[in-house]
């Protein structure tokens, strides 16, 4: 996840500085860099929500992880260098935390918070990839609406 971001903020010289572009807001309302930090704390979440999973013998998660318009992020601060270092840390932990995972837990179950629903090791992980591949999209689609690709 780390490159394929760091791909989309890439500057040719010719185009607006990455920084520039990434606080330009989209026609959804939100900035690429919203985006890029919102995939962050999704990956810290949902990186949460694995360990505990796995771990705890009866694991309760955070009630965002079954509802994802509970995860609200705050305004998009700092340059697109350091949210991408630090993005690129939350997603190589949570691939780490997954290459461990053997075949059998990947079933493990987990109560959500708040909600009368459960969710296994894998729908987190999933989960996880799925919303990054989304907010990569999205922010995509800013960045070209805002003339930077």
């Amino acid at each position: 996840m780390g490159r394929r971001w760091r791909e989309l903020f890439a500057n040719d010289g010719e185009a607006p500085a990455a920084d520039d572009l990434a606080h330009r807001i989209g026609a959804d309302g939100l900035a690429a860099l919203d985006h890029l930090i919102a995939s962050t704390r999704e990956f810290t979440l949902l990186g949460r929500a694995l360990e505990q999973t796995l771990t705890e013998d009866h694991p309760v998660l955070h009630p965002a992880v079954a509802d994802p318009a509970a995860r609200t992020w705050g305004d998009a601060t700092g340059t697109v260098e350091e949210r991408l270092a630090e993005l690129a840390w939350e997603a190589d932990a949570l691939a780490d935390r997954a290459g461990r995972v053997t075949a059998d837990e990947w079933g493990r179950a987990a109560q959500v918070a708040g909600h009368d629903a459960t969710t296994s090791a894998l729908g987190v992980l999933w989960d996880a990839v799925d919303s990054a591949v989304s907010h990569l999209q999205r922010a995509e689609q800013t960045l070209r609406e805002v003339g930077g690709r």
